[in-house]
């Protein structure tokens, strides 16, 4: 093996949108959901330890275990400065950072995503790192723009992943259904497959996650493969239409029995990651970003496998996936401690010793010698992440534009219309048409 595999490079983001739009209250932040449901979660926030400075992240145990070492090793190289860990769920951290940041108590250290970046940098609650002595030199360029809001550097990249969709193998067979060829299937291909598994497994086990539901990476995929995206210049980047036919899809997920009813597939969209259907093997296909194969491969015994999301032309050309920062790290512009904070980022970034701890579980590394440096020390489920986002290199459509401020109200209010039609409260067409009513009051 090579280290050339890791020497990926990331399409440039088109321009952030216009000037962001002030909230009536800085708590209403938390109503953002960017990554959606069955992010992962480590369930415990816990208080926040005794130390110098504070590192806030959501994640899994995985996560959590490698984070805490990487600060272990940081602290061995900075004996006089200590680091608190403030770890939690992805369903409770926004709320909890929220809170923090309205109170003048937030950490100095931020795990950021992309939902939010153009919310919190538009409020002046993240440092410019481009004003800091933050080291960018070795970092991928493209990688590097993904955390540029409006000529600053309000986050840099912590990882880079793709939307993928993860299978069971094991459900697979137990259907005697084969494994797709995902370079050619559709969304018609996958509802029947999905439909098949269901059929063929006890009562209870699914073919696919409810869409629907997650939101998210399937819900990008499907709008820009109708040449929309979830945001444009101008504010929501789809039509009613448009959005009438993911609900419609939706639906028919559900009424073909390829996915749970909707009292299940709510439920299970405000579960962590390794609590889903998938992780506890009830699901043989989930929607996820590809660095989430490193923890569902372990509850799966590594047995899971990275496909393409299905397209409406049976080319895998035309699916539109695109390369995104798994997550950022920022620094609170308020820190008394920015210079350590600082140092800090720059060394979980730049740094190989914490490349070789921290791996892939966050993305493929922003930094290309860290890329090339791990390359040994990668576990086989990081290698199937690395591998998927270097098979879909030549695949790829232009990143998608930035989160605005009050996105995040916009995707919550578009889950509880979905949920309507999975219900049979509202009709896809005319919930599709409050979604984008109520989006130009959200927005502007």
């Amino acid at each position: 093996m090579t280290s050339s595999r890791l020497l990926v490079r990331l399409p440039t983001r088109r321009a952030a949108l216009a000037a962001p739009l002030a909230l009536t209250s800085l708590v209403s932040v938390a109503s953002l959901s960017a990554c959606g449901p069955n992010a992962a979660g480590s369930g415990d926030s816990g208080d926040a330890e005794s130390g110098d400075l504070r590192f806030a992240w959501w994640g899994n145990t995985t996560r959590d275990e490698l984070t805490r070492t990487a600060l272990e090793a940081f602290q061995d190289i900075e004996p006089d400065l200590t680091v608190s860990a403030e770890p939690g769920d992805w369903s409770g951290y926004w709320d909890k950072l929220a809170t923090q940041v309205a109170g003048g108590d937030a950490p100095d250290i931020i795990q950021m995503d992309e939902g939010y970046l153009a919310e919190y940098s538009s409020r002046k609650i993240l440092l410019d790192l481009s004003t800091t002595d933050f080291d960018t030199d070795g970092i991928d360029p493209d990688a590097l723009d993904a955390g540029m809001v409006d000529e600053g550097l309000f986050a840099v990249n912590a990882g880079i992943n793709a939307p993928v969709l993860l299978a069971n193998p094991d459900l697979f067979e137990a259907a005697g259904v084969d494994m797709p060829d995902d370079t050619t299937w559709t969304w018609e291909d996958l509802l029947e497959i999905a439909t098949k598994i269901s059929e063929n497994t006890p009562e209870g086990t699914y073919g696919v996650q409810q869409f629907g539901a997650a939101g998210g990476p399937p819900l990008s995929v499907f709008l820009r493969q109708l040449g929309a995206d979830r945001f444009g210049p101008d504010g929501v980047g789809y039509t009613a239409d448009q959005l009438e036919k993911w609900m419609d899809f939706a639906l028919e997920l559900q009424d073909s029995g390829a996915a749970p009813p909707a009292s299940v597939a709510v439920e299970e969209a405000g579960q962590s990651v390794d609590q889903a259907l998938f992780a506890v093997g009830k699901c043989a296909i989930q929607a996820q970003w590809s660095n989430q194969v490193v923890t569902l491969d372990a509850a799966l015994d590594g047995k899971v496998v990275i496909l393409r999301m299905p397209s409406m032309t049976g080319s895998a050309a035309d699916a539109q996936l695109w390369y995104k920062a798994s997550m950022y790290f920022s620094v609170a512009a308020t820190s008394q401690k920015q210079d350590d904070a600082v140092a800090l980022v720059d060394w979980l970034l730049n740094s190989v010793d914490a490349g070789k701890i921290l791996l892939a579980e966050r993305g493929v590394p922003a930094n290309l010698e860290v890329r090339e440096a791990i390359v040994p020390e990668l576990t086989d489920s990081d290698l199937k992440a690395v591998d998927f986002i270097e098979a879909i290199a030549d695949e790829l459509g232009e990143a998608p534009p930035l989160t605005p401020p009050g996105g995040g109200a916009v995707d919550d209010a578009l889950a509880r219309h979905v949920e309507d039609v999975l219900f049979g409260r509202e009709k896809p067409a005319e919930a599709s048409a409050a979604v984008i009513d109520e989006a130009s009051g959200l927005l502007g």
